[in-house]
């Protein structure tokens, strides 16, 4: 009877764990306007070009750079960009209003995939068409990671589930429920390089062929959002081949799969013109105010003593004064308790320490410092400048994950006490950052009192308002939390021992 009950409570834990994280990130979805994402206005004119013109959606501009869009688009953030006291209650344009402009992805500089996917949801409700674009993201995030997790042997879940865990807030959930491709390239990042270090580890016909499929679907999400993204995944695929090379016969047949993804991979970053966007080939371009009078020395130990900043960034902390999308440096409960939960789970990881996973994470710190430079330095400009943190960010999911490695239990390494410190930091920081996001949004920042739904000043005007929703999200990523303790409750290092914990990395 208690195998039984077990097995029941197991699979209402299966079943409860995706719909909470769901509903937590819808309510993400519906936590700031339209406009409110970092470029959103480019990405919103590209989605409703993603599937080429259109009448009244997308038309023909004055060149082939050119489009016509709804101008509600371009100008929806206007009023309270850059302005944190502003609310989002700015003057609607009507979308039958058109207006020419070049900001959109018309030329290529992005990959195609993200915006003809999104294009399928634009209409002539901006609104509406948004909110289902975030709904949509959102939705396909929780289905990736769940059949991950299903598809994933047993001694490999725990990794997914605390290095997810200790980089989802606050960046991935605002990312994650948006329309901006970096959200695309978060759940690339989070899946693939599980995806095949499964592939190769399967021992069933049946469980490879599915992480193969998931790991091609991760290959496209990532390749056909954004270049940088394409290359985090050459990124991934390459540290688990370090990770997992023989010379073996079988390892070579198995290797095929990969390779070929990451030659997929590499068309997308070399088809899409954000490459050459990002000063790739080191043009010269001119020094914006602020840069470093000095010379080259000057501007290299300006950039490499403040470069743990950009880092610090992907988890709430102001860079050069502001959190990105919200214009204002977001309060210390949002980002110190995950950033110690994120550093606690990388040094707990350093606990097994192999040859092949010792390079594997030399490989990604070395990314991480070396990869933000060289575009700091070759712009000629500061951290804080142009380089946000959410470039980033996709490796430091990576080495949240790869630092796990060499642990074979549900609690990835993490003690009782650790899991519990992780999820409660999550949970403060998720419940903090959606508030002060909402705040900033419905009132604007001039405003500080607790109650969301006091004198609002913007709203998408749904049935439920901005506290509600707030006290939804909050419960629900907190379920999700909770879910994700009990789960590995049970497991102990000295389970790991029992299992022989010496992996083949």
């Amino acid at each position: 009877m208690t195998e039984r009950r077990s097995k029941i409570l197991r699979i209402v834990a299966y079943c409860l764990a995706p719909i909470t994280l769901l509903v937590a990130l819808l309510s993400w979805s519906a936590s700031s306007p339209v406009g409110s994402g970092a470029d959103e206005d480019f990405h919103l004119a590209s989605s409703w070009c993603g599937a080429g013109l259109r009448d009244g959606l997308c038309e023909a501009g004055s060149d082939d750079a050119h489009r016509q869009v709804p101008l509600q688009l371009i100008v929806a953030s206007q009023c309270f960009t850059h302005l944190p006291g502003q609310s989002a209650s700015c003057p609607a344009t009507p979308s039958s209003v058109l207006t020419d402009t070049d900001r959109g992805n018309f030329v290529g500089v992005y990959p195609p995939v993200f915006y003809a996917t999104m294009s399928i949801f634009a209409g002539t409700n901006i609104s509406l068409s948004v909110l289902l674009m975030r709904a949509f993201n959102s939705l396909l995030y929780v289905v990736m990671m769940s059949l991950l997790f299903l598809l994933l042997p047993r001694a490999r879940r725990g990794l997914l589930v605390w290095a997810t865990l200790a980089t989802l807030v606050p960046f991935g959930v605002f990312l994650i429920a948006s329309v901006n491709p970096s959200g695309w390239g978060v759940l690339s990042a989070s899946t693939l390089w599980l995806a095949i270090l499964g592939f190769f580890e399967a021992e069933t016909r049946g469980r490879q062929i599915g992480l193969a499929a998931l790991a091609l679907v991760s290959t496209v999400i990532g390749a056909g959002s954004r270049a940088d993204s394409a290359a985090y995944a050459v990124v991934a695929i390459v540290l688990v081949g370090v990770l997992k090379a023989e010379r073996t016969r079988a390892f070579v047949r198995r290797a095929v799969f990969p390779i070929a993804l990451v030659a997929l991979a590499g068309v997308g970053y070399l088809t899409s013109g954000q490459t050459r966007a990002v000063n790739l080939v080191g043009e010269n371009i001119s020094s914006p105010e602020g840069s470093v009078p000095g010379g080259w020395a000057d501007l290299f130990w300006n950039n490499l003593i403040r470069l743990p900043e950009l880092w610090a960034g992907a988890f709430g902390t102001p860079v050069a004064g502001r959190t990105p999308s919200l214009d204002a440096g977001a309060p210390g409960l949002v980002w110190f308790p995950v950033m110690l939960a994120f550093g606690g789970v990388v040094f707990l990881g350093l606990r097994r320490l192999s040859v092949r996973k010792g390079l594997s994470l030399a490989m990604i710190i070395g990314l991480l410092v070396l990869l933000p430079m060289v575009w700091l330095m070759r712009d000629h400009i500061l951290v804080g400048q142009q380089v946000q943190s959410r470039y980033l960010y996709p490796l430091l999911i990576i080495l949240a994950g790869v630092s796990l490695l060499g642990f074979r239990s549900a609690s990835a390494g993490l003690g009782r006490v650790h899991m519990v410190l992780v999820a409660t930091a999550a949970i403060l920081s998720n419940l903090t950052i959606q508030w002060f996001t909402l705040r900033r949004f419905t009132t604007g920042l001039d405003v500080f009192w607790p109650n969301l739904d006091k004198n609002v000043e913007w709203w998408w005007g749904l049935p439920i308002g901005p506290m509600p929703l707030w006290i939804i999200g909050s419960i629900t990523f907190a379920i999700v939390c909770a879910l994700a303790v009990l789960y590995a409750w049970r497991a102990t290092d000295s389970s790991d021992s029992a299992e022989r914990t010496a992996i083949r990395l």
